[in-house]
């Protein structure tokens, strides 16, 4: 085989695979349509995927991710080493706020939940793991926007605030997460009922937030200073004027 059409058809492959995230289950006729492929080539990927356990063909005739992708994801977040730092750091975060607490990481023009920690309060918000998500206006996603951030991390900690944008009943306050020679690690966030955060002390949530990224940064290798000033709070438009 040629050696452009051995990649062609392994990004052909990462195409199909890509259709599936977020969603259960996808038809033919759906990964066609999504990926832009012929139906007949889309059939010779999905049957490769199929037999080597990357995907699954459902007793309705529809297509699902395999017990393969599952085994990569488990490898990813294990070699990932941040479980062991980054929960016990949201774990604290939300008892100290009595909210959710998230971190995420950019994926291309994407943002992954890769650990959560739900409110302890009956109303909070709900959110699953690995779902990708947009790097919309949010204020997660206004975080992993900012790649750069590390050339301006002496400029202070920085705090966006958004509500009502990934959903109309959420509101986040999210910042950066620093690692080795102030690369940008992922957002940490505090998000809950956008009631309960308009009438929340934004100071407040906002340093306890700064005070543990900069806690996760500094585990992470991250040359910052020990000591954290006050964070500036930067408002996101809402939906209204116009999450985690």
């Amino acid at each position: 085989m040629p050696k452009t059409q051995g990649v062609a058809t392994v990004q052909r492959a990462l195409a199909i695979l890509d259709t599936f995230a977020g969603a259960g289950s996808r038809s033919l006729a759906d990964i066609a349509k999504i990926t832009g492929f012929a139906k007949p080539t889309v059939m010779r990927s999905l049957v490769s995927l199929d037999e080597a356990g990357y995907v699954v063909r459902l007793s309705d005739g529809r297509y699902a991710l395999g017990a393969k992708t599952f085994q990569l994801g488990t490898t990813y977040r294990a070699n990932f080493n941040l479980e062991q730092h980054v929960l016990p750091v949201l774990q604290r975060l939300s008892q100290q706020t009595l909210e959710s607490s998230a971190f995420h990481v950019r994926e291309r023009d994407s943002r992954l939940c890769l650990f959560r920690v739900d409110s302890p309060q009956l109303v909070r918000d709900v959110a699953r793991l690995t779902n990708l998500a947009p790097l919309d206006l949010t204020s997660t996603g206004q975080v992993l926007r900012m790649a750069r951030w590390a050339d301006r991390v002496d400029d202070g900690v920085h705090i966006f605030v958004s509500s009502g944008i990934y959903d109309a009943v959420t509101a986040s306050l999210s910042t950066a997460v620093f690692g080795h020679d102030r690369a940008l690690v992922g957002a940490m966030t505090v998000s809950g009922p956008v009631e309960r955060i308009r009438r929340a002390d934004l100071g407040a949530l906002a340093a306890r937030l700064t005070d543990a990224s900069h806690q996760l940064s500094l585990v992470l290798g991250a040359p910052l200073p020990r000591e954290v000033g006050a964070p500036r709070i930067i408002s996101l438009p809402s939906a209204e004027t116009g999450s985690p």
